[in-house]
């Protein structure tokens, strides 16, 4: 429950902040995947290996900071998307392209913060007690899956219900009879 929970509140948080549901729309479907990852992920090696992985309040934590981790990565690049947009319209050009320019742009930023916070999750979980490795892992996980999801999936659904909605608000209304 917890998890839902934190999903709608940053939905919520995100359609106050960006004043459109399409960002909150993308931002909250690349969370539930980065989530859901884990989740799957723990159950598979739990299910088929014997891996003595544990689901607990610490595993728990572990999903809700990388929910938070990738929820900043993928708002840095909206707003990076956010601010070209402002230029974009006075140039005239395609929006596929300003999103790939958003993204390169905050590309550098994006690698460094997940390559540092892998090393030192990298340490915990080598070199941590074994109390500390089921929640160490859980985090190389979800920091490379939330990673990939803030580029690759988030800025993506943006432009697929950012379309959606342009096309809707284009199309003529049906006359009342």
């Amino acid at each position: 429950y917890s998890v839902l929970f934190s999903l709608i509140a940053i939905g919520l948080y995100i359609t106050f902040r960006f004043k459109r549901w399409q960002w909150a729309s993308g931002a909250t479907i690349a969370l539930a995947v980065n989530a859901l990852f884990i989740i799957g992920l723990f159950s598979m090696l739990y299910a088929v290996m014997p891996f003595n992985l544990e689901i607990n309040q610490a595993f728990i934590a572990a999903i809700l900071t990388v929910i938070g981790y990738s929820i900043n990565n993928t708002v840095v690049i909206f707003d990076r998307i956010r601010e070209n947009l402002k230029l974009h319209f006075r140039r005239g050009g395609d929006i596929n392209q300003l999103v790939n320019r958003s993204i390169y742009q905050t590309l550098t930023r994006s690698l460094y913060t997940v390559f540092t916070v892998l090393f030192t999750t990298a340490a915990l979980y080598f070199f941590g007690g074994d109390t500390t490795k089921d929640f160490a892992f859980a985090l190389l996980v979800g920091f490379t899956v939330g990673c990939y999801s803030s580029i690759f999936i988030a800025s993506p659904l943006w432009i697929v219900f950012r379309n959606w909605g342009e096309k809707k608000k284009h199309q003529p209304k049906p006359e009342a009879a």
